[in-house]
């Protein structure tokens, strides 16, 4: 269990941030509290010298003085400036790294680190102090003044705090001037109503803050020291599993196996790791399920979601329009083959599969060809689990029992199956015998995700496109899962040279942070259906939330940082990575297989012998949860272990999130009678 961490930072300079810092720090450790305090970075320090401020720190836990500060800088400056002026720089995540070891130091119950000046106070050229803090997932503490201005200056502080996601504990406010009590509870009032926030209580003036005796006395009977024991954290896991259990059905889940097992509960999240209600990280080895693209908490997208939802959250997208839906149209077509100029939004990459199935069946009808309404799709393949999409996509352990909600499909076998030759002599046969019946074959390109991580060749799907469209049939790509940069292109289609008539997007389309997917189609489609009212054309459908400002906001965004951020080529980065690091896996007995296209990944368990393994072992579900307890988080596909990282995830992470499964997997074959060589 880490210590349970607290952050002070001030509305500005000079708010007495230190002081309160080495207030509550001396009055916890008089309780018993294993307490440690610190501040983070501080400037106008002379070399060899910890600094006033540490030095006061000290005196209140009894620890030395260069104990008590991180970074040193002797210009009193911002940090950024400081480090500038001496031709260096503020490690942020040196920084992070040694706050979060102090925190799983024995006999550290909690720990306090002090910022420096305001939270939007520069560290680096893009990282400010709320951005440290806001990567600790610390509780923060806001410091203001008493006098006149400070309702406005906190205000700030707290909207700030806010919009960034981070956790408030309350306001303390400290008398650096001797203000009248009168006053300093009027602002003390004002605050807490204004702001939604406990003043946990107001600091008076101290004539010799020096003095840690009495500066720990004051404080405990001026501020509510219960709110900073280890017991008073806000964390209540045990609540929320109770529940959780109680009234939640979770989706591909195992309800006997979910009641049984201690579970994972989320609290946030910053990069490609997510954090727990006990402070504890985990490396995100799937994306938060083949979504998330830029990493958690992304401050591009943090602030496009909130000034979005400052304007408006939602309108509906029936007979009207906004910026951001129709600015994404646009982004997105540019980034498509030039064929491809009308989008269509829904939320979830199925509802997205469900529009392009009805698009291509009423398409046809309208083109003069009514007889053209059968599917053809590849066995294995996947497409969501709306009833249309799973009639596409059919897979016997998702679906079994729901035939009387399903349509029949013509199913081709994949290349995986029967080799890619093979296969494209099986879809000719189809489509010779039933390609005058037939509205469209729906194909995942370059990979089949949900069947095991199953990659064909760009060749394989040019043939087998061409094959449905010289027969008449439309082509429908789903790179719901392959799409924004999975793959090593930003869209499959691309880099395989492919255009089809319909493409279906999902997933990573908000950067993983919103529900929004979309269908892309043709202006020849498009046309189709724009006729006079009387001829009932219209494409009768829609959800409540297609188009969602915020959503289409934070997935403007998302497209942007491909070209800011060098998304694409940190991802192809990534993808060489993952393939040298996974050669790890491949000589162990107990792997039949490893297969990749780009950061996609699946490693296929079997016995020794080379045999599938029986699906009771549940052997999958057994490698994730010790990898869970290497506090890394990946998901099974049966025996099918899967990796889909965050396109961002650093070499270092991606060394981890691979040891990690390597160790859980031959952990597993010791344990498991079946998966032990003979």
């Amino acid at each position: 269990m880490s210590a349970r961490l607290i952050a002070v930072a001030g509305t500005g300079t000079g708010v007495g941030k230190t002081v309160v810092t080495a207030g509550l720090a001396a009055a916890l450790h008089r309780r018993g509290v294993g307490v440690r305090a610190l501040k983070l970075v501080a400037t106008g320090v002379a070399p060899g010298d910890a600094g006033a401020d540490a030095a006061l720190i000290g005196r209140a836990t009894g620890a030395r003085a260069s104990d008590c500060v991180l970074e040193t800088y002797r210009t009193a400056r911002s940090p950024f400036a400081a480090a500038t002026a001496e031709g260096r720089s503020v490690d942020v995540e040196a920084l992070l790294a040694r706050v979060r070891a102090l925190t799983r130091e024995r006999g550290h119950e909690v720990v306090i680190v002090e910022g420096t000046g305001g939270l939007l106070v520069p560290l680096t050229a893009s990282a400010t102090v709320r951005d440290l803090l806001r990567s600790l997932d610390a509780e923060v503490l806001i410091v203001a003044r008493t006098d006149l201005g400070t309702v406005n200056h906190t205000a700030l502080s707290v909207e700030a705090a806010r919009n960034a996601g981070i956790r408030l504990l309350g306001v303390v406010m400290s008398d650096a001037s001797g203000v009248e009590a009168g006053l300093a509870a009027e602002n003390a009032g004002q605050i807490a109503a204004q702001c939604d926030i406990p003043v946990l209580g107001v600091l008076p003036r101290l004539a010799d803050p020096e003095d840690v005796e009495r500066l720990a006395g004051i404080v405990a009977a001026t501020i509510d020291l219960a709110a900073f024991m280890p017991s008073a954290s806000p964390v209540a896991g045990a609540t929320v599993v109770a529940s959780d259990r109680a009234h939640v059905w979770h989706p591909f889940t195992q309800t006997m196996e979910w009641r049984d097992e201690d579970p994972l509960v989320i609290r946030s999240g910053e990069g490609c790791w997510l954090v727990d209600v006990n402070g504890d990280r985990y490396l995100d080895g799937i994306a938060s399920l083949w979504a998330n693209v830029h990493g958690h908490a992304h401050p591009v997208l943090d602030r496009a979601l909130h000034s979005q939802a400052g304007r408006i959250a939602h309108s509906t997208f029936l007979g009207q329009t906004h910026e951001p839906g129709a600015l994404l149209a646009a982004e997105l077509c540019a980034r498509l083959p030039p064929e491809l100029t009308r989008v269509f939004y829904s939320e979830a990459g199925a509802a997205a599969v469900e529009v392009a199935l009805r698009v291509a069946l009423l398409a046809q009808r309208y083109g003069g060809h009514p007889e053209r309404n059968r599917f053809v799709s590849l066995a294995d393949g996947y497409h969501g689990d709306t009833a249309a999409a799973v009639s596409v996509g059919r897979s016997a352990p998702f679906h079994r029992g729901l035939d009387p909600l399903l349509f029949d499909v013509l199913r081709v076998p994949p290349p995986h199956l029967v080799g890619e030759a093979a296969a494209l002599a099986h879809a000719s046969d189809v489509f010779a015998r039933d390609g005058a019946h037939i509205a469209a074959l729906v194909v995942e390109p370059r990979i089949q995700g949900a069947a095991g991580m199953w990659p064909h060749s760009d060749a394989y799907l040019r043939h087998v496109t061409g094959i449905a469209r010289s027969h008449g049939a439309l082509v429908i790509c789903d790179e719901v899962a392959t799409g924004f940069g999975r793959t090593g292109d930003l869209f499959a289609i691309g880099g395989a040279g492919v255009s089809p008539d319909i493409l279906v997007l999902g997933k990573g389309l908000s950067g993983g942070y919103l529900p929004l997917s979309a269908t892309v189609v043709t202006e020849a489609i498009y046309d189709v259906f724009t006729a006079p009212y009387e001829e009932h054309r219209t494409l009768y459908y829609g959800h409540t939330y297609s188009g969602n400002p915020i959503a289409c906001a934070v997935a403007r965004a998302s497209l942007q940082l491909f070209d800011d951020a060098d998304t694409l080529d940190r991802g192809r980065r990534l993808a060489s990575r993952l393939s040298a690091t996974l050669q790890q896996l491949v000589g162990l007995a107990v792997v039949r297989e490893v297969r990749q296209r780009g950061v996609m990944v699946g490693i296929e368990l079997g016995n020794p012998a080379g045999d599938a393994l029986d699906p009771a072992l549940r052997a999958g579900r057994r490698v994730t949860l010790a990898a869970r307890r290497r506090h890394v988080i990946v998901r099974p596909l049966g025996d099918v272990v899967v990796l889909n990282p965050p396109l961002v995830m650093s070499e270092a992470e991606a060394d981890m999130l691979v040891g990690a499964v390597a160790e859980s997997v031959i952990e597993v074959a010791a344990s498991v009678q079946e998966l032990v060589p003979v």
